[in-house]
Order: C-alpha cells, then structure tokens, then sequence
C-alpha cells in the first residue's frame, strides 16, 4: 500500500471529525484554502520547488547514473509537500492538501543500538490539533538509485506526549515492506523526492 494512503486511511479512523470540515467547505472556499495553504507553508522560505516535469527528468538521471543520494543526508524531519498521481500532469491538489492539513511527516534517525548497521529508524506521522498518529519502523537503502524499503511494527495515537493507544504489528503485517525509490536531493539538503509504490511522485521539505 502506498504509505500517504496508508496514512490518511489510519488518521481517518481515528480522527473522524475532518472529513465533516471538508464538507462544510465550498468549492470556491476549498480551492482558496487549498492553494493558501501550500503557499503558506513556502512563505516561511525562499525555496523554489521543482514541478513535475523537472521530477520526471531527475528520475531519468538517477536510474541512469543513481542519485548520490546517502543514508547520512536523509537523517531529519520531512514535511510532505506535494503529490502527483501516476500519468497525470497536474499536481493532486487536494490529497496534497489533506497531507499537509493533516501535517504528515517522515523522519529518519540512525538506530541507537547499531550505529554500524544499514538500517534506521522510520518514525511516519500524522498530527491534527493535539492528536498525533507514529508508525515506527526500521529502514534500509539498496541499489544504485537508490530504493528506500521499510517496514511499519508500531502505531501509536497521542494527545501530545500522552500514549492513548498502541498497537503492535505482528506476523505478515510487520514484515510487509513499503517502499519509495528516490529521485533527487536538493543541493542544499531543502527538499527531497521520490516515487511511490503505487506509482506517485511525492515531494518533501525538510523540517
């Protein structure tokens, strides 16, 4: 399953009040909102971000010559930003919207115990005012492009720093690996993208 849905298919379980939001909005205020709301998150930088067609080329790049792209330089907080659907154009404005309403992230951290080991932690989430949604797991990279493959074993719900609920993934469904292959990282370490399992093109910054 592709990890954004993964995601907001959890959250929305959990969280059930957003989708009436979204429904009170109309479609002029929705549009308004969608497009503020992006613009809001660059405002607070002076990033540029590459648009689909750039995306497309740098992919062709890194499967021919491989991205360059580290272990080291992935360590950190990522923000989703942007998200286009497979053999489509134009930007999914409004899961791209949901994402960052829903403030979605992707952290990576070296594991604590085993600094010398291809793996790290995964730490994905979900915040909306005080409710927060962790999937943990562990990580790798492999191949030349390269492809980032992980694993989700933990979901926890919090009300801040508060555990309300935790669930363990056990058998098949912690062994069931998630994947993007990764594109591009921008020189100075702003923004970083990848392609989906499901066939997306997904854009973060660094948070």
């Amino acid at each position: 399953m592709n990890i954004s849905k993964f995601l907001l298919i959890d959250s929305a379980l959990v969280i059930a009040i957003i989708p009436v939001l979204f429904l009170l909005q109309g479609k002029k205020n929705s549009h308004l909102f969608r497009r503020s709301n992006k613009e809001e998150l660059l405002r607070k930088t002076s990033i540029v971000l590459p648009n689909k067609e750039k995306l497309i080329n740098l992919e062709k790049l890194a499967k021919d010559q491989g991205s360059g792209i580290k272990f080291e330089s992935l360590m950190g907080n990522w923000k989703f930003v942007s998200v286009w659907k497979k053999d489509r154009d134009d930007e999914d404005h409004v899961f791209s919207s949901l994402l960052r309403v829903f403030s979605a992230n992707i952290e990576f951290q070296k594991e604590i115990s085993t600094n010398n080991s291809p793996e790290f932690s995964v730490i994905t989430s979900i915040r909306f005012g005080l409710l927060t949604i962790e999937f943990s797991g562990s990580g790798y990279l492999r191949g030349k492009q390269p492809l980032l493959a992980f694993f989700i074993n933990l979901i926890e719900l919090k009300l801040r720093s508060k555990i309300l609920l935790r669930r363990s993934l056990i058998g098949a469904k912690a062994k069931e690996e998630l994947f993007f292959s990764l594109i591009a990282l921008e020189s100075n370490g702003d923004w970083l993208s990848a392609r989906g399992q499901g066939g997306a093109l997904v854009l973060w910054l660094k948070g």
